[in-house]
């Protein structure tokens, strides 16, 4: 098996039924990945960059598994792009990540119907994705797809237990199709 590092771009997991549900199910799968949630190493929003680039290096296979926040990463996650993946290490000078594979797994609150044109979103997952299918390009990453689930949204005392069982039901499923993926 690959070297993996999985990157939780959610600022706050222990918000997050289907985020948290799917990073469970894939610690259970790969024991031996290393899991980097990035709220809480870094509440502050300031990356040891040293650490970061350090577990990059590390990796055969790298997984962003983020919330999808305004169409585009969340804060803490566009950040730590932005700070981690420097000129000289990532593109440039030097790709110290070529040939590494980087996977997107994403949620979103809305549904996947949405995600389509003449849908409510007008856009398909794979076009809100162009730019970090560019920056897998531009830092000589092979792109290994993008795995989406819609309707992930749970808010406790709001939802009911049905809701709740099918978010979990859902990251399950969404998990096992990241591993597809990996493996």
């Amino acid at each position: 098996m690959s070297n993996v590092l999985i990157i939780s771009g959610h600022p706050d997991l222990q918000q997050s039924t289907a985020n948290r549900t799917i990073l469970d199910e894939l610690k259970k799968a790969l024991p031996n990945a290393e899991i980097r949630d990035l709220g809480a190493l870094y509440p502050n929003y300031q990356f040891d960059i040293e650490a970061e680039q350090a577990a990059l290096l590390k990796a055969d296979v790298i997984v962003w598994q983020f919330p999808i926040h305004w169409y585009h990463l969340p804060a803490i996650l566009q950040k730590w792009l932005s700070d981690v993946f420097t000129f000289g290490f990532a593109y440039g000078t030097a790709t110290q990540l070529a040939g590494k594979k980087l996977i997107l797994s994403c949620t979103t609150g809305g549904a996947e119907e949405a995600y389509q044109h003449g849908g409510a979103q007008n856009y398909t997952i794979e076009e809100l994705s162009n730019g970090h299918k560019q920056t897998a390009n531009l830092c000589g990453l092979e792109f290994g797809g993008i795995v989406h689930s819609g309707s992930m949204l749970y808010i406790p005392n709001f939802n009911s237990e049905d809701d709740l069982k099918a978010v979990q039901t859902k990251a399950v499923k969404h998990a096992e199709r990241v591993m597809a993926l990996i493996k």
